[in-house]
Formats: structure tokens, sequence, C-alpha cells
């Protein structure tokens, strides 16, 4: 799991590199492209799936991604959008509420209480509207891609593999669309160096479906309440990565939100956990 965060941690800064020569949108039209090309024989096109999953594939596949790379590309602080995806066991929680009336307890609630402070202060504490713009694009990308996990997550009708193909495949118009209005549909290539490429592999092959395989086959092997805690090391890699990488700063005011928001999200999962280890009678 720690390498699997490190991954993603690291792949805020992959994305930055290849936002370089690539727009947002260009970004997530080539990585559904690559994406369904790999896992093409999954995808099964001619045994359709049910509406409510074709528009939750939708969701993730061209609303969420594109607007997270294009918080990545607008900011120059990757940590302030790490820590904004962290809003997303929150948002899910209350998601499920809504619309498959699942209860929340009170720990929950005041998990999201806390979480959802730390993200207004935040928003109230960056000095840059780049900054405020991309951590708004973010909050959306979360909640796009938390209304599409749930509505996945609840079904058993399709193996994952074939639902992320799915995924790839139904935004392929959506986004050639958006590209093509844009400009052209793929970068210029005279302007593609090595780490370019290498960046956009990671973020699409070892980040995008590696990643995802690996926190799947853990949510499988071991209770989702003793995984998901793990995941708020994203941001201190992150953090780690752009200090690295691009000599990024760490303001006091970043890392008092970010905790604030780290503090919320962890109330939550250590609620989760309570009910799961509580010995039943």
């Amino acid at each position: 799991m720690i390498c699997t965060v490190a991954v993603w941690g690291f792949n805020f800064v992959a994305t930055r590199i290849a936002l370089e020569v690539f727009s947002p949108v260009q970004m997530a039209f080539a990585r559904s492209i690559l994406t369904l090309v790999i896992l093409l024989p999954w995808w099964k096109p001619f045994k359709p799936i049910s509406t409510k999953l074709l528009a939750a594939a939708l969701s993730i596949g061209a609303v969420a991604f594109y607007l997270l790379y294009a918080a990545i590309g607008m900011t120059e602080s990757l940590t302030t959008v790490a820590v904004g995806t962290q809003l997303l066991p929150p948002l899910t929680a209350l998601l499920a509420l809504l619309f498959f009336q699942e209860r929340i307890s009170s720990r929950k609630w005041l998990g999201i209480l806390i979480a959802t402070t730390g993200a207004v202060y935040l928003a109230g504490a960056t000095t840059s509207m780049l900054s405020v713009m991309a951590l708004g694009l973010t909050f959306l990308a979360v909640l796009f891609y938390s209304a599409g996990s749930i509505i996945i997550g609840k079904s058993t009708s399709v193996s994952v593999w074939r639902m992320l193909a799915w995924m790839s495949a139904v935004s392929l118009i959506p986004l050639g669309l958006m590209t093509a209005a844009a400009g052209p549909l793929y970068p210029d290539l005279g302007q593609m160096q090595v780490q370019h490429w290498l960046a956009f592999l990671f973020a699409v092959v070892l980040s995008g479906l590696l990643g995802q395989a690996a926190l799947f086959y853990l949510y499988g092997k071991y209770p989702v309440s003793n995984v998901a805690p793990w995941l708020l090391l994203v941001p201190l890699f992150v953090g780690f990565s752009s200090i690295l990488i691009y000599g990024e700063s760490i303001s006091l005011s970043l890392l008092l939100g970010g905790a604030i928001v780290l503090i919320g999200v962890w109330v939550q999962n250590w609620s989760a956990r309570a009910a799961t280890d509580t010995p039943s009678n």
C-alpha cells in the first residue's frame, strides 16, 4: 500500500510534466485511448452494460479526469490539489446517504465537518486565485468521481477490468469532441521529449491501471477499513515529490489546512474501523 500511494503521489508531478505539451483535454483523451487499447480484451462491446453504469463510467472517465488534469495544469501548488482529493471519503459518504440511504454515524458526520472546514480554510488561505480555482475544480472532480464510484461499487454485474474498459470507451466521443473544439486532437509531437512520454505512460499505466489494480487486490484481501487510511499518505508523497522536482515551498497555511482535512478523513476511517473491530454478540 505504501508503494501504491507513493506512485499516486508522484503521479501528480508526472501529470504536470505531461501537461507541458498536452492540454488537459488532450491528456484525458489520450489517456482514454491508451487505456482502452490495453484493456480491449476485457471490453466486450457487444455485451452491453446498464445505462446507470454507462453514466457512472462517463462521470469518471470523461468528467472527473479532465477536471483533475485541468486543476493540476493551472496551479503551482500540487499539494493543494492533492489535499483537495482527500475530500473523496466525506463526499462519498454524503452521496451514499442521499442516494442509497446508507446510515452515517455521528463520528462520520464529525469527520465530514472537520474535512469541510479544512477545505474552506485552505481555499481562504490561498493567496493565488489560480490555486482557489484549482481547488474548486478538484472538488468538482472528486464529486463526479465519488458519484460514479458509488454506482460502480454497488454493482456486481461487471468485472473491474471490463468496467475500466467501458470507462475509457464511453469517454472517447465527448473527450474527442471537446479536444477538437479546443484545438488539435494531439499535442505537437515535435515538442514531445523523453520525459513527456515517460510521464504520460506513468500516469496512465503505472498509476491509473496498476495502481488501481493493487488497491482492488488489497480491498479483496483485507478489510477496506484497514486499507483506506493509508490513502492519507498521498499528499505527503505529493509534497515530497513537488519539493524534489519543482522546489515547491510548503506554506504554514497549506500545512494547517491540509492537516485539518486529513484529520477529518482520518476520523471517518477511524469510525469505520471501530465499527468493523467491534465484536458481535
